[in-house]
């Protein structure tokens, strides 16, 4: 008995001896480590900021003919600068040639911006080209860079300005050039047989323009140029112009209208008035439910303000500055943000509001069927020529809370986006380790939605046909496991569903 006792204290203490080894040595459960991928030779530098290429495009510049009826064409391979866009190089070589080439007020004559937006270039340039020697001549500098920038891919108008005001003539005005110019003489004639047919009582044939109108965007604060066709009656320009802005955006989905509907002018016909100082300035009178209604929108002062002015002083001749009133009192000030806006006796210029000009950009993203889609989107002109900026605009996207959102888990910053490299049509991105490591979470699906908003949304720029990615510097074979990186990606748009 006490054998068998004994026995069965030994078992009974070997297996708390055991068990106690074993939970003495169970290690606590091990954490998946995920490993950056393996470096490779590519790329020799580390991607960091924003690499452009300087590939040069080639352009037909057109030089007004010295007699200022015609051009003489000649091709040239224009390399832009970083942030500059291709009608700006353009115009740049246009008029740095011109005194070898063309007319005289030409080679004097130097370009203060280029505004490039929507499909449309404003072309401001220096008091100088004034010094044409004649309107024929003067006609022929304008639709010199007309014809230059109609040639380039994507650019469907464009207005030229100088000293940031619209040049009259033949008391018309020019409006935006939609087609070439091939002779500066059929079109000042045209110009003058216009100008006859509207200073005769009733006459009957409308004129027609194209014009550049400006509304606000509906997220940011960004003024959007749209080109529009407008037909101009008795009634004259300027209700033309204000007819179309209080229609509203037509092409432009991201805009919103800059005048409340139901909203009028007071009065008569607004007409320019020249002020002591030689400005001519234009009233615009509204009715005291202007204010109402901009409540019960939303608009605020300082995009009504913009969108008329821009609109206005980019197509009426000569003229200098906007005053809108209510009731016949001047807006003097408004707020913009953080900014206090103040126009001296109410007159609003268009420099004023230069630096509100966007311009608008695709971008590819998620719906709530997990399907990719485009809208879109505002940015600044310098944002639609940037690569980094779009991926910065796609994250952004993340947390909008809108029905369209990028595919990204969370974790993820726009800091994350280190840097990108343009060359030989490739744009080379490459992201933080944080970004690798924050995607591993995505199944199959939307690591296909994630690569493919990114690579759509960079393949729409110019001169970028496919996407590499790097991650920390290194090619990356997978970002989550299905869609292999080592190689350039094309856009897909078999994925993108239409709505």
């Amino acid at each position: 008995m006490c054998r068998k006792l004994m026995a069965g204290a030994i078992y009974v203490l070997v297996a708390a001896l055991l068990c106690g080894c074993a939970l003495a040595n169970r290690e606590p459960e091990a954490v998946t480590e995920i490993r950056l991928p393996e470096p490779t030779e590519e790329p020799e530098n580390m991607i960091l900021g924003e690499k452009l290429s300087a590939t040069p495009v080639e352009v037909t510049l057109y030089f007004a003919a010295q007699d200022g009826t015609g051009f003489s064409a000649v091709t040239r391979m224009i390399t832009r600068d970083v942030g500059q866009s291709l009608p700006q190089a353009a115009v740049a070589t246009l008029l740095d040639s011109g005194a070898e080439r063309s007319i005289q007020s030409m080679a004097d004559t130097r370009m203060l911006a280029c505004e490039t937006a929507c499909g449309t270039a404003t072309v401001n340039l220096s008091i100088d080209a004034r010094n044409a020697q004649n309107p024929q001549e003067l006609l022929a500098l304008q639709a010199s860079i007309g014809n230059t920038l109609l040639g380039i891919d994507g650019i469907n108008g464009v207005n030229v300005l100088i000293g940031n005001v619209s040049e009259s003539h033949c008391q018309l005005p020019l409006g935006a050039q939609t087609e070439p110019v091939t002779s500066v003489a059929a079109a000042y004639a045209q110009l003058q047989a216009e100008r006859d047919r509207l200073s005769q009582d009733g006459q009957a044939d409308p004129i027609v323009r194209a014009a550049l109108l400006y509304f606000p965007s509906d997220s940011g604060d960004w003024l959007i140029p749209e080109l529009r066709t407008i037909t101009v009656g008795p009634e004259g320009f300027v209700a033309a112009l204000f007819d179309a802005l209080r229609t509203g955006p037509i092409e432009q989905a991201c805009a919103i209208p800059s005048i409340p509907e139901g909203v009028e002018l007071l009065g008569e016909t607004p007409e320019i008035q020249t002020l002591s100082s030689g400005e001519r300035v234009l009233d615009l009178n509204f009715a005291s439910t202007l204010v109402t209604y901009m409540a019960l929108s939303g608009l605020e002062v300082w995009k009504l303000a913009g969108s008329v002015a821009m609109t206005m002083c980019s197509f009426l001749p000569d003229l200098d500055a906007v005053r809108v009133l209510v009731e016949g009192e001047p807006i003097t000030l408004c707020e913009r943000g953080q900014t206090l806006m103040t126009f001296p006796e109410g007159r609003i210029y268009r420099r004023d509001f230069t630096d509100c000009v966007g311009s608008t950009v695709k971008l590819y993203l998620v719906n709530n069927e997990g399907m990719l889609q485009s809208t879109q989107r505002a940015v600044s002109m310098h944002s639609a020529l940037s690569p980094r900026s779009l991926l910065v605009e796609l994250i952004n996207s993340a947390g909008d809370g809108d029905a369209l959102r990028f595919p990204i888990p969370e974790g993820i910053q726009p800091v994350d986006i280190l840097g990108v490299q343009t060359s030989g049509g490739v744009a080379r991105v490459n992201l933080s380790g944080t970004f690798y490591r924050c995607c591993q979470v995505l199944n199959a699906r939307e690591e296909r939605s994630l690569i493919y908003a990114m690579v759509n949304t960079l393949c729409q720029l110019d001169g970028i046909r496919g996407v590499r990615f790097y991650v920390e510097g290194r090619a990356a074979e997978t970002m989550a496991g299905g869609i292999y990186l080592k190689s350039v990606l094309l856009p897909n748009p078999g994925i993108v569903v239409q709505r």
